[in-house]
């Protein structure tokens, strides 16, 4: 797998938060008001994987590594 880290020349960091992972406490920019430029989409989550992990984060935008590591989880719980 790659590294899905999103740069800092990539991305203009005035215009998007930067927030805390709830789950590992990392800074990340969460691009969820632009979500086709977001990394997140680079995921490919089924519906069923998105509503597990919707359901471990309170519905939370999380680092790409926290949701890449439920992503793995929610496919263990749900026999994919």
């Amino acid at each position: 797998m790659g590294d899905l880290k999103v740069s800092e020349s990539e991305h203009n960091y005035s215009k998007h938060d930067i927030v805390n992972c709830g789950l590992c406490e990392e800074s990340f920019v969460c691009l969820c008001n632009r979500a086709a430029e977001c990394p997140c989409a680079q995921v490919n989550l089924t519906r069923d994987e998105a509503e597990w992990i919707g359901w471990q984060t309170g519905q939370e935008c999380v680092c790409l590594g926290c949701l890449v590591r439920l992503r793995g989880e929610a496919r263990e719980k749900l026999g994919e």
